[in-house]
């Protein structure tokens, strides 16, 4: 999950620094409007039946005739008797409706009565069901691939050991994982290469044979070079797994295997996403160019602009930011107790939640320094997808 609207992360009082804006969200006396595009409504419909929704206001047409579209202005005449959740995933669409509906009515505050739609739904399970949802969790699978490239998220190029995660460890991890959290929308299986990670069946049966119920969906990262082997198919079919494939078409034609893969998914009837099509990488500059020395406010803005989206989970640990935890596992960067949750350790679910929203003692990870950041608004730099050393 990307936050974008909780500003100050720095951890004063561990466990209730959500507790007054829990009492807006939570506020049964208050009518839900989601706001947003139509399909972006649809899918937290979707995935958050148990919340009580009063009605919709979608940017784009809307088809859903069970749900009740709303009239902003017949709402802002009585504005104090009800709640905005914003529910775009994109930053610059929450920051243009935001500004929309408080032009409209200056009673509308953030993180009051206009909320971001992930940090509303994370907030609302935790107080009103005592259940911790995350939205994305990566898995560290292996740093072996079949590619080279210069400026990796994972910095695959400089891993000095190529040792593939322990199946035990995997294993481990889960309970660790599960015995905490409720449930996990996406669970990423990443490399490296996803597809060369040797215990990749094993691993994938033990999650659905334990866990299987916590998950919303698996899925595989493959750079599109490699086929997977049949059990790998099998599994796929057997568990729904969805693949998602980098298209690297333009930076190694000669080994992508793009349309070939595509054909094949849809022969066995596997779910599949093209990822990065036409898309720039962000140059994060680690570690080969540092950025210029910031101070603790500086790093505060540059953590909030960055809202990295994906933790990843390793060795019982909890990374916020999965650049982080490949620095760290590369051998490149020191790890720090204030950039991860240790899972071997007792903590509240508020707790996990703060911390999901970034929260942490410094209130950004110490891997801040080093690294220009991992969105638009953070970092301009961009480069070439997928250049080969």
């Amino acid at each position: 999950m990307r936050n974008f609207s909780l500003k100050n992360t720095i951890w004063k009082n561990p466990g209730h620094e959500l507790d007054e804006i829990a009492q807006h969200v939570t506020d049964r006396e208050k009518k839900i409007i989601l706001i947003g595009r139509a399909e972006e409504i649809q899918e937290f419909l979707k995935s958050n039946d148990c919340i009580e929704i009063y009605g919709v206001s979608p940017t784009n047409e809307w088809k859903n005739e069970k749900i009740k579209v709303v009239d902003l202005q017949e709402v802002f005449q009585s504005a104090q008797e009800y709640i905005f959740v914003c529910v775009s995933h994109e930053r610059n669409e929450y920051e243009s409706i935001k500004g929309q509906i408080t032009r409209f009515h200056p009673k509308f505050c953030e993180n009051e009565n206009f909320f971001q739609g992930e940090v509303f739904r994370s907030i609302w399970y935790v107080y009103e069901k005592n259940e911790i949802k995350i939205d994305r969790i990566e898995i560290f699978l292996t740093p072996c691939c079949t590619l080279n490239c210069e400026k990796c998220i994972a910095f695959i190029p400089y891993f000095k050991d190529r040792e593939p995660t322990t199946l035990d460890m995997l294993k481990r991890d889960a309970d660790l994982l599960f015995a905490k959290v409720d449930y996990i929308y996406k669970l990423k299986l990443l490399g490296g290469e996803g597809f060369l990670y040797p215990y990749l069946v094993e691993y994938i049966d033990y999650l659905y044979c334990c866990y299987g119920e916590k998950i919303g969906s698996v899925r595989i990262g493959t750079n599109g070079t490699v086929f997977p082997s049949k059990a790998i198919l099998e599994c796929c079919k057997r568990h729904d797994i969805i693949i998602d494939i980098s298209d690297y078409t333009a930076a190694v034609p000669e080994r992508c295997k793009l349309s070939e893969m595509v054909e094949l998914f849809k022969g066995e009837g596997i779910k599949y996403d093209i990822k990065r099509v036409g898309e720039q990488w962000l140059d994060m500059g680690f570690p080969n160019e540092i950025p210029e020395e910031k101070n603790q406010e500086q790093l505060l803005t540059h953590f909030q602009k960055c809202a990295m989206f994906c933790r990843d989970f390793y060795d019982g640990k909890l990374f916020f930011c999965c650049s982080n935890f490949a620095a760290v596992r590369t051998g490149l960067f020191p790890e720090n107790e204030n950039d991860y949750l240790d899972f071997t350790q007792e903590f509240s679910k508020k707790e996990l939640l703060e911390y999901e929203l970034g929260y942490s003692k410094l209130g950004h990870t110490t891997f801040c320094r080093m690294c220009f950041g991992c969105s638009e608004e953070a970092n301009s730099r961009h480069v070439e997808v997928a250049k080969q050393m």
